[in-house]
């Protein structure tokens, strides 16, 4: 198995775990918010998973314009297609579950598209990120695996305080 393979078989895996445990939330749970709480709402991470991971693949690695700014996608979500991509365009907010599914489902896909594709030799390279420097697969697998990973896990634990099953097994 090839290391893109690998990595395509990760972010497939973890949009399954993701998928399984959003699939049932209801728009209500997605929105709640306890009083005191300093997380943001379900329907805000599961934004800013989508929106990190489309920002990592197409923005960042491919150069290209994201799905976001070129798919009409922010103005479905309600953002400004040029504003910042950082916590404070998501943080706290309240997102159209229905609309996050969509575009998650349309990124994951894009992604999954790129990666059964991409050459050896644009995931080898070397590219400057927020993180320093770091190699495209290493930014893809250490930054946008990861970063799906420990959101579906924060989101499986939002759910399960407000006495849902947040596990979909």
């Amino acid at each position: 198995m090839e290391a893109r393979d690998l990595l395509r078989n990760q972010f497939t895996w973890v949009h399954q775990l993701l998928d399984g445990t959003m699939s049932d939330c209801s728009q209500e749970t997605a929105d709640f918010q306890g009083e005191g709480w300093s997380v943001s709402p379900i329907s805000a991470i599961y934004a800013h998973i989508a929106i990190t991971q489309d920002g990592i693949v197409h923005g960042l690695v491919q150069g290209q314009p994201t799905l976001l700014e070129a798919d009409g996608w922010a103005e479905k979500l309600g953002l400004d297609a040029t504003g910042p991509r950082d916590a404070s365009s998501w943080a706290g907010r309240r997102f159209d579950l229905a609309t996050v599914r969509d575009y998650a489902a349309a990124v994951q896909a894009a992604t999954d598209a790129f990666l059964a594709e991409a050459a050896d030799d644009a995931l080898l390279r070397p590219m400057e990120t927020p993180m320093g420097e770091q190699r495209a697969i290493d930014m893809l697998a250490n930054v946008g695996v990861a970063h799906v990973a420990s959101h579906w896990g924060e989101i499986a634990a939002l759910r399960g305080v407000q006495g849902e099953q947040g596990l979909p097994f």
